[in-house]
């Protein structure tokens, strides 16, 4: 089974008058998921989107946790990808529950990185990860655990098979695709019309210029702008 829980964000305001402030509806609502044990780890590292986010706390043995991103997260390098400190800390206190003896201590670091960034091989204990750039690697602190966000986040728990799980990650992908090649023909088609248009415009000014010089040349050679001294002059 895969677990799937939601963290909530409510959007920030500076007005006095927050307290009464009506619902926006424009909270943001981050997706994250686990699977029920160690033997679920293989199939989410190897399935999930390669630029999720996976979460672990350091040193001590506990579950997988990935943050679903958005797409347009998802085309930013890991480096330059800013969390929302809120949801760093909520997904670090999460993490940390989520860890027999982290959620016990006080003061437990959490470690973050892209999936792509995890290695395993058949070699290694189930659920044993490691990394192929330990630089690539990011850490949280967390001090004590608080009660209310462990709470918050399990109301929202749902739960899917793997195989569901593995149906939703194939129609995910395929609507990538999608939407990249509309962006690729999209692309191409104003590259195609700027170029017309720059064509259209250098003929526009091609016909004026011959215009021009084609009412200039009838005015030389038309008796109506000849002088009055003017002499014709016999060709033949």
């Amino acid at each position: 089974m895969v677990y799937y829980y939601e963290i909530e964000l409510k959007e920030e305001s500076t007005s006095e008058y927050d307290d009464f402030a009506l619902d926006t509806g424009n909270d943001k609502k981050q997706v994250i998921y686990m699977g029920k044990d160690k033997f679920e780890n293989d199939p989410l590292i190897k399935n999930s989107h390669s630029n999720d986010l996976w979460f672990h706390v350091d040193k001590l043995s506990s579950a997988h946790i990935y943050l679903k991103l958005s797409s347009e997260d998802r085309v930013k390098g890991f480096d330059d990808l800013k969390l929302d400190p809120r949801l760093l800390d909520e997904l670090a206190q999460f993490t940390k529950a989520n860890s027999i003896k982290g959620n016990k201590a006080n003061n437990v670091t959490i470690i973050y990185t892209p999936v792509n960034n995890l290695h395993t091989d058949g070699s290694m204990d189930t659920g044993v990860v490691t990394f192929k750039n330990p630089r690539k690697v990011k850490r949280v602190n967390v001090g004590k655990r608080v009660n209310a966000i462990i709470n918050k986040i399990n109301k929202t728990k749902s739960e899917v098979t793997i195989e569901q799980f593995l149906d939703n990650r194939r129609a995910e992908d395929q609507a990538e695709r999608a939407s990249r090649k509309h962006k690729n023909d999209s692309r191409n088609k104003s590259g195609l019309e700027r170029d017309a248009s720059h064509e259209g415009r250098g003929k526009t000014n091609k016909d004026a210029y011959d215009d021009f010089f084609q009412t200039e040349n009838s005015e030389i050679y038309s008796n109506q702008y000849r002088n009055e001294n003017w002499v014709e002059e016999e060709f033949w």
